[in-house]
């Protein structure tokens, strides 16, 4: 695959029309960074809109190269997380590739209030690069639809550019580019380099008397192309963009619905072709057959095509919906906003960029062992890796730094393992410390939106048909009393800043409390210490205060030692927050309420074992059709399909067709 996406890489380069100058060696130079750090995008494909607390969201990540946008097996395992209108992460799945696809499911909680949440795909891989967010929103309890830039004043949130060197005019069929006269003294002469996702279409010393005129025909990729107006050593003096699209990445569908042919089941016989396809090219889609909602509008919602085009490739844009594609003020919203994948300034110079984390091929338990007293690091001491459930086992050595590692840990989500620790002498007197899994942290804005239709009962989600045989029974309704334990409302939990309580940490499934910590913005959780963004003093970050039951702990004390069975509540309390917990508190409280009350913190005995169960990837389960979405089939592959759709015509029901085909052309097709 990746041999595979360098090549088409190379056609692209090879084929350039608007190149001044040929065979130059810096066209090199970016071709071996995107060689030694491809990037990644994603889009989240669900089989709805719109839900209600309690439904199950279908879904199917794309993964496709950030240049190319070609399908990539590069990584193994795709993380998507549900966020909700608090920015707090009440649900993460992990999706293990299969047949280089990731399809999955999350289950809204009964209990989610009613508003917009988010829907976050990230591979390791793009946590190198910060700023761009990969989201999709979701509305839960009524029918919203996303707002543009220009709908709330977001345009005076960027940044102000009024000393631009560069300038760039969109015309009819032309983009004219200008420079300032106040550079003509510039020793050396300028350069201006013109790309659209690194692929260069320009590259040439220019001067400020010249006016470059680029005709917008001989452009061949669609999406934000950025200008970028280089000194004499190819430092960066400025940078504009502009968007173009002429569809030449986009690729056409036809859909045949045979009305005449219903089948006896109820069925109507669909083909679904592409008359545009190249030789040896294939579509990857993802199709859904789902109830039009009263007064929604489809270009209220983002798609691939925004997605991958837009919002992907602008550094700290918010998700933008379809409608921007049309709107004619798209041009003022990117061309202050920058393409910061690569610093394409160093990559000219022969200075690339290195990944910091590595691309996730395989599922790792990792951690340390040391001494109890003085905390040395144990070399050679042997650490054993049980899975009573999985009836797997394993035996590593700790290396010179006391640190293990077990790769190829696939297994689904719920394993339990047990890690045993001792000295080389096989002595059981050591501390062992695990390596817990980190995931970066949602600090971006949420994108506006509107509400369309305000109703809490939208769709019910029942099954669309029954099966010939079977028996309909008359409605039940099943109610659970709850314990409720601990409220958000009570007076404490108002104090916080963020409160969990029994049913938001039974509703999360956090396995551990670093889990659930790291899920509230601004806590970060760093070799198992809690710190809150922004308490510093003047001699360094401090991790913030561990209270037990209104007691606080050591600061080395190990939250791995109270398990989540014994919690009641956590509320966190940040550095403006903390008045009532004194000097102590400055840099930020955990406070931990357990379901006894009496929890002893000096009695917990350290201890050489630790029972844990990690993120482990998701099984699919089968998908029923319901009265919103009466079909979703999200993974098909080929040049062409043969589907049977429920009858629903005259229900309004729109039929929706999203992917990429394997030359990296996107498909959209919406009816």
């Amino acid at each position: 695959m990746m041999k595979r996406i360098i090549f088409s890489y190379l056609i692209l380069l090879v084929s350039l029309t608007l190149s001044a100058q040929t065979g130059n060696p810096f066209y090199d130079h970016i071709i071996h960074q995107a060689n030694v750090f491809p990037q990644e995008k994603t889009y989240v494909c669900t089989d709805a809109s719109c839900y209600q607390a309690g439904q199950r969201i279908s879904l199917r990540v794309f993964v496709v190269n950030a240049i190319s946008h070609q399908p990539t097996d590069m990584s193994q395992y795709v993380y998507v997380e549900l966020l909700n209108p608090e920015r707090v992460v009440i649900k993460r799945i992990r999706l293990l590739q299969d047949q280089q696809a990731f399809t999955g499911y999350i289950d809204i909680p009964d209990n989610a209030a009613k508003g917009r949440y988010l829907l976050r795909a990230y591979t390791r891989n793009m946590t190198n690069v910060k700023g761009y967010e990969s989201t999709k929103s979701i509305f839960v309890g009524g029918v919203g639809e996303l707002l543009s830039a220009f709908n709330n004043n977001l345009q005076d949130s960027i940044k102000a550019t009024s000393n631009n060197y560069l300038t760039i005019k969109k015309q009819k069929d032309n983009i004219k580019v200008t420079i300032k006269d106040s550079l003509l003294a510039t020793k050396g002469g300028l350069w201006l380099l013109g790309h659209c996702r690194s692929v260069p279409f320009y590259f040439a010393k220019v001067s400020p008397q010249k006016v470059l005129v680029f005709p917008i025909k001989d452009f061949i990729q669609d999406g934000i192309h950025s200008f970028l107006l280089l000194d004499s050593d190819l430092n960066k003096i400025d940078e504009q963009q502009c968007f173009i699209n002429q569809k030449r990445e986009f690729c056409n569908l036809s859909v045949s619905l045979d009305t005449t042919s219903q089948t006896s089941n109820g069925t109507l016989p669909c083909t679904i072709t592409a008359p545009e396809l190249h030789p040896d090219e294939t579509m990857d889609v993802a199709i859904r057959f789902v109830k039009s909602l009263p007064e929604e509008n489809r270009d209220g919602y983002s798609n691939i095509l925004s997605h991958l085009l837009i919002d992907e490739d602008m550094r700290y844009a918010l998700e933008q919906p379809a409608s921007l594609l049309q709107d004619p003020r798209l041009d003022s919203f990117v061309k202050d906003h920058s393409w910061q994948r690569y610093n394409l300034s160093d990559v000219l110079k022969e200075q690339y960029q290195q990944p910091l984390i590595k691309v996730e091929t395989n599922a790792e338990i990792r951690g340390k062992v040391e001494t109890l007293i003085g905390h040395r690091p144990i070399k050679g001491g042997m650490v054993n890796l049980i899975s009573p459930n999985r009836g797997f086992c394993a035996a590593v050595k700790t290396d010179e730094k006391g640190q293990f590692v077990f790769d190829g840990m696939d297994y689904p989500d719920g394993t339990q393992y047990v890690l045993n620790a001792f000295t080389k002498a096989d002595k059981a007197w050591v501390k062992l410390y695990l390596d817990e899994d980190s995931y970066p942290s949602f600090t971006a804005s949420l994108p506006p939106f509107k509400w369309l239709h305000n109703s809490d009962s939208l769709v019910e989600e029942e099954p669309l048909n029954v099966t010939d045989g079977s028996i309909k029974m008359d409605e039940v309704h099943v109610f659970s009393h709850r314990p409720s334990y601990a409220s958000r409302s009570d007076a404490y939990a108002r104090t916080a800043d963020y409160s969990f309580g029994l049913r938001d940490i039974e509703d999360v499934g956090a396995t551990c409390l670093h889990e659930l910590l790291r899920r509230i913005p601004g806590v970060t959780v760093e070799f198992g210490k809690c710190y809150v963004r922004g308490a510093m003093t003047i001699e360094g970050r401090h991790p913030a205060a561990i209270a037990i039951d209104g007691i606080f702990a050591n600061e080395d004390y190990d939250l791995d030692n109270i398990q989540m069975a014994d919690v009641e509540r956590v509320d966190v309390f940040k550095t403006g927050s903390t008045v009532l917990w004194g000097t102590a508190g400055g840099m930020g409280v955990i406070s931990i309420t357990t379901k006894k009350g009496n929890y002893n913190v000096t009695s917990v005995p350290l201890t050489n074992t630790k029972s844990f169960t990690t993120l482990g990837y998701q099984i699919p389960q089968p998908f029923t059709p319901n009265q919103l979405t009466a079909y979703w089939q999200p993974v098909m592959r080929g040049t062409s399909f043969k589907i049977a759709l429920p009858a629903l015509l005259d229900s309004d029901y729109h039929l929706i067709i999203e992917g990429v085909t394997s030359e990296g052309r996107l498909v959209y097709y919406a009816r």
